[in-house]
C-alpha cells in the first residue's frame, strides 16, 4: 500500500496557502520538512510564503533546497531567480538564470526576469538614501504596491506549478475509496496537464500496480522517483514494483535508498527484509525485519514474516513467538494461524497444530492450504477417517492446485483401509491433473506411480496362494516402503501373518534418532505404543531412499569435513537406541528392513555420483545389519536380495526406481524365514 501521509499534508498546506491561511500553511509545510528536510514542494511553498510577507532573504535557502532536490520543476528556477533579484544579488541571479536556460526553462519567462537584472538609479545613490532615512508617502505607496504584486505573483506561481486542490482531493479520495478506474483516469489527466507534478504519477503507479499492470506501473513509479529523488516513499514504491517483476537486485537498491533518505521508514525495512528473504539471504532478512519491528512494534506483517524466516532456518521456538505476536496484534490473521500450525506441527505438538489450522479454516473456510496441512496432521495423529473428510473438502474447494496431492493422499487412505477399488478411483481422478503439476509435487508423482503399480499387482494376484487364513498380524511401520507390504501374507516362525502398513510420510531414521521433538516421533510413538504387547513389527524406515539429494549424502555435502562412515554409524546407532527405548515396555518382536540396491538410470547421473551412492548404501546397510543384530533385532536384507554383485540392482525385484515390488517383499520374507543365504 502506498504511503500518502506526506502528500495529504502537502495538499492541505497548498489549500490553506491559496485561501490566505498562511499560518496554517506554514505549520503544515514545516511538519513535512521535519519528516523530510529536503522535500522539494514543501521547501518551495514555504519560500513563497516568505516572499509574500516581504522576507525574500529567508526564502532563498528554501528555494535553493527545492531546486537541488528537483531541478526539473520550472517554477523552482523562476522563484529562486526572482528572490535573488529582490535581494539585489544580481550576479548570482545571472548565474542561476544561465543554468535555468540549460534546463529548458521557458525563454520568455527568463527574458522577463533578465530585464530586472539592471539596478535602478535610486539603488545606486547611497548618499540620497542616507539623507532620506524616512520614506515619502509616494514611496510608501510604491513599496506597498510592489508587495501586493509580489504576493499576487507568489499565488500565481503556486497555481501555475500545481493542479487545482479540487483535482488533487478528488484523486486522493478516488484512490482511497478503491475507485481505481476513475482514479486512473484522473491521474492520467493531471499527469498530461502537469507532467512535472509528482503526486499524480505516484498515484497512477499505485493504481496500475493494484490492477495487475505491473509492467505499466514501473514507468509511473520511476517518473515519481525522477521528479522527487528525495522522496523515500517513492523509492519504496518503486522497489515494490521491481520486486514483483522479479528484479530483486534493483528492488533491494530502491529500498536501501528509501532507508538512506528516511532511516525511520519501517515499511522500507520490512520490504527490504522480504526481498532479502526471497533471495536466500536469511540473516540479513531477519535483521531488516527486526529493525522494522523496532520502529513499529505493532507491525503485524513484520512479525509474521520474521516468523517465516525463523521457521525456515529451524528456529522453531522463536518462529512460534513471532506468529503468536502477529496474531495478538491481528487476531484474524489467517496466514499467521496457519503458519503457527505448521510450526507446532514441526515441533511435534500436533494437538495444538490442529487447533491453529482449524482457527485458520474458521476464518477462511476455503483456505485449501490450511485444510491440506490439517489433513497431514490428522494423518500423523492416525485420525484416518477425519483425514479422509479433510481431503474430500480440499477437492471440493481447490482441485486445480491441490487435486493431485489430495487425490493421491485419498488413494493411500483408501488403500490402507483395504478398499482397493475406491483407491483406484482416486488415483484415476488425480491422473487428470498429474501432468499439469509443478516440480514441487514431485513426491506426489512418485507416490502416484508407486501406488498404481501396487494396486495393479493386487488386482492380478489377489487370489494367489498367499491368500490364506492368517494367524496374526505383522505391523509394518515406515515411510513409502511400508505400502508395498500392505495386505501381503508372509510366513515366519511357522505362522502366516497378514501385513498391515502404518504409513509415516517422509519419516527418516535421523528424524527418530535426534534429540528434538517432531511430528514423526509423535506419530511413531502413537502407532508403536498403541499396538498390542508382544506384536510383530517390521520397521521400513529408510534414511536415504536410494537418492542422491537427501539424507546421508546431503548431510555429507553440507559438512565435507565429516567422515561418511561416522555419519552413517551415528545415524544408525541413535535410531536403533530410540527403538530400544520405546520398546522396553512393550516387548514387540522387531525386524529391521534394509534399503534395496539402487535401481539407477545411469544416464541421469555422473559416474562419480553413481559410485558415491552405491558406496553409501553398501556402508549404510552393513552398519544397519550389524547394529540391528547386536540389539537382538531381526534383519530383512533387501539389499542383498537386490544386489547384482556390484552394488546396483539385479533388475529382478524393483517396482520402480526406489521401491521393492510385492514379489520382492515375498521373496525377501521367504529367504528370511528359511534362513537361505544370499551369498
Amino acid at each position: 500500500m502506498m504511503e500518502l501521509a506526506i502528500e495529504e499534508a502537502l495538499q492541505r498546506g497548498v489549500a490553506a496557502h491559496k485561501e490566505g491561511k498562511l499560518q496554517e500553511a506554514e505549520r503544515l509545510y514545516l511538519a513535512i520538512l521535519h519528516s523530510q528536510p529536503t522535500h522539494p514542494d514543501a521547501n518551495h511553498n514555504l519560500g513563497l510564503l516568505a516572499v509574500s510577507v516581504n522576507k525574500a532573504a529567508a526564502a532563498l535557502p528554501l528555494f535553493k533546497t527545492a531546486l537541488e532536490a528537483n531541478p526539473t520543476i520550472e517554477q523552482f528556477w523562476l522563484s529562486y531567480i526572482d528572490a535573488l533579484i529582490t535581494e539585489q544579488q544580481f550576479e548570482h541571479a545571472k548565474q542561476v538564470l544561465e543554468q535555468a536556460r540549460t534546463q529548458g526553462v521557458t525563454v520568455e519567462k527568463l527574458n522577463t526576469l533578465e530585464k530586472q537584472l539592471t539596478p535602478s538609479a535610486k539603488v545606486n545613490e547611497p548618499k540620497l538614501a542616507a539623507h532620506n532615512k524616512s520614506l515619502s508617502l509616494s514611496q510608501k505607496r510604491k513599496k506597498l504596491s510592489e508587495r501586493k504584486k509580489r504576493k499576487k505573483a507568489a499565488k500565481q506561481n503556486l497555481k501555475a506549478s500545481n493542479p487545482s486542490q479540487e483535482q488533487l482531493n478528488n484523486l486522493l479520495e478516488l484512490y482511497k475509496n478503491g475507485r481505481l478506474k476513475d482514479a486512473e483516469k484522473l491521474a492520467l489527466s493531471i499527469t498530461h496537464e502537469f507532467p512535472k507534478h509528482q503526486f499524480a504519477w505516484k498515484v497512477l503507479g499505485a493504481v496500475l500496480k493494484q490492477t495487475g499492470r505491473v509492467i505499466d506501473s514501473l514507468a509511473a513509479m520511476q517518473k515519481s522517483v525522477d521528479l522527487t529523488p528525495q522522496d523515500a516513499e517513492a523509492h519504496s514504491n518503486l522497489g515494490a514494483t521491481l520486486k514483483e517483476l522479479g528484479r530483486s537486485d534493483e528492488a533491494e537498491a530502491s529500498y536501501s535508498q528509501a532507508i538512506a533518505l528516511n532511516p525511520d521508514f519501517a515499511e522500507a525495512h520490512y520490504n527490504l527484509g522480504n526481498t532479502l528473504h526471497e533471495v536466500g539471504r536469511l540473516d540479513e532478512a531477519e535483521a531488516s525485519l527486526n529493525q522494522a519491528i523496532a520502529l513499529k512494534p505493532d507491525y503485524a506483517k513484520a512479525h509474521y514474516n520474521l516468523g517465516v524466516t525463523l521457521q525456515e532456518v529451524g528456529r522453531l521456538d522463536e518462529a512460534e513467538a513471532s506468529y503468536t505476536q502477529a496474531i495478538a496484534l491481528k487476531p484474524d490473521y489467517v496466514e499467521a494461524h496457519s503458519n503457527l500450525g505448521a510450526t507446532l506441527q514441526e515441533l511435534g505438538r500436533l494437538d495444538e497444530a490442529a487447533v491453529s489450522y482449524n482457527q485458520a479454516i474458521a476464518l477462511k473456510p476455503d483456505y485449501a492450504e490450511a485444510l491440506q496441512n490439517l489433513s497431514i496432521v490428522q494423518s500423523y495423529m492416525n485420525n484416518l477417517e477425519i483425514e479422509i473428510v479433510s481431503l474430500q473438502n480440499i477437492l471440493q474447494i481447490d482441485a486445480d492446485n491441490y487435486g493431485l496431492r489430495a487425490g493421491v493422499s485419498l488413494a493411500i487412505c483408501k488403500f490402507l483401509e483395504g478398499d482397493f477399488e475406491d483407491s483406484k478411483k482416486h488415483l484415476l481422478a488425480a491422473t487428470k491433473i498429474l501432468e499439469k503439476t509443478s516440480p514441487k509435487f514431485k513426491n506426489q508423482k512418485v507416490y502416484w506411480k508407486y501406488l498404481s503399480n501396487i494396486l495393479s499387482w493386487h488386482g492380478e494376484n489377489y487370489f494367489n496362494p498367499c491368500n490364506l487364513k492368517t494367524d496374526k498380524t505383522l505391523f509394518v511401520i515406515g515411510e513409502s516402503h511400508s505400502l508395498v507390504s500392505h495386505h501381503l501374507r508372509v510366513q515366519s516362525s511357522g505362522s502366516i501373518m497378514l501385513c498391515e502398513a502404518k504409513l509415516i510420510k517422509g519419516c527418516k531414521q535421523w528424524h527418530l534418532g535426534n534429540s528434538n521433538k517432531n511430528q514423526y516421533k509423535h506419530q511413531f510413538e502413537s502407532i508403536f505404543c498403541a499396538l498390542p504387547k508382544h506384536s510383530s513389527v517390521l520397521l521400513a524406515i529408510g534414511e536415504i531412499d536410494c537418492r542422491l539429494d537427501s539424507g546421508i549424502i546431503k548431510h555429507k555435502n553440507k559438512f565435507p569435513e565429516k567422515e561418511i562412515e561416522e555419519i552413517i554409524s551415528n545415524t544408525v546407532k541413535n535410531y536403533l537406541n530410540y527403538i530400544v527405548n520405546n520398546n522396553s515396555d512393550y516387548q514387540h518382536t522387531i525386524i529391521i528392513q534394509g534399503v534395496p540396491c539402487p535401481n539407477i538410470d545411469t544416464g541421469t547421473y555422473s559416474e562419480n555420483e553413481v559410485t558415491q551412492l552405491i558406496e553409501v548404501i553398501n556402508t549404510f546397510n552393513c552398519e544397519l545389519k550389524v547394529q540391528s543384530k547386536e540389539r537382538g533385532f531381526g534383519f530383512l536384507d533387501t539389499h542383498q536380495l537386490t544386489n547384482k554383485g556390484d552394488g546396483t540392482s539385479n533388475g529382478f525385484w524393483h517396482l520402480d526406481d526406489i521401491h521393492l515390488s510385492p514379489e520382492g517383499m515375498l521373496e525377501a520374507w521367504r529367504r528370511y524365514t528359511s534362513g537361505q543365504s544370499y551369498e
